[in-house]
């Protein structure tokens, strides 16, 4: 079973790759049957299949888009929750949307599943 600190390692690694736009780094942090939810109560993205469609779609709305882990990442056992905040750019102008993550991971570190909280109304210019 990972450890916390391997956790953390694994959510630094996330916004990591999402910022960068790293495809690949992206989906290999993901378990083969992984479930995504992003945002919660959008419908849920199963397998890496479902997943890479779900960021190419997210990349052509915004292919700029920063990930900020804004605070401490909670871990107890195989899962985390951590705010953030997305960082679209839109045209010229860079917007924030604060977010809370959670993610399970399996005993060999992979993410099991991914949910975001997140609402588009909540979204403002970055400061």
């Amino acid at each position: 079973m990972p450890d916390a600190d391997q956790i953390r390692a694994t959510v630094a690694r996330y916004a990591e790759v999402f910022t960068a736009n790293d495809l690949d780094g992206y989906l290999a942090l993901f378990a083969e049957d992984a479930t995504l939810e992003d945002p919660v109560g959008a419908g849920v993205h199963q397998g890496k299949d479902a997943i890479r469609a779900f960021m190419t779609a997210t990349r052509e709305m915004s292919p700029d888009i920063g990930l900020v882990v804004t605070g401490p990442v909670r871990v107890a056992g195989h899962e985390a929750a951590f705010p953030g905040e997305a960082r679209p750019l839109f045209d010229d102008t860079r917007m924030a949307i604060p977010i809370v993550d959670t993610l399970r991971v399996d005993d060999d570190g992979l993410i099991t599943q991914l949910r975001a909280y997140w609402d588009f109304a909540d979204l403002r210019p970055a400061d």
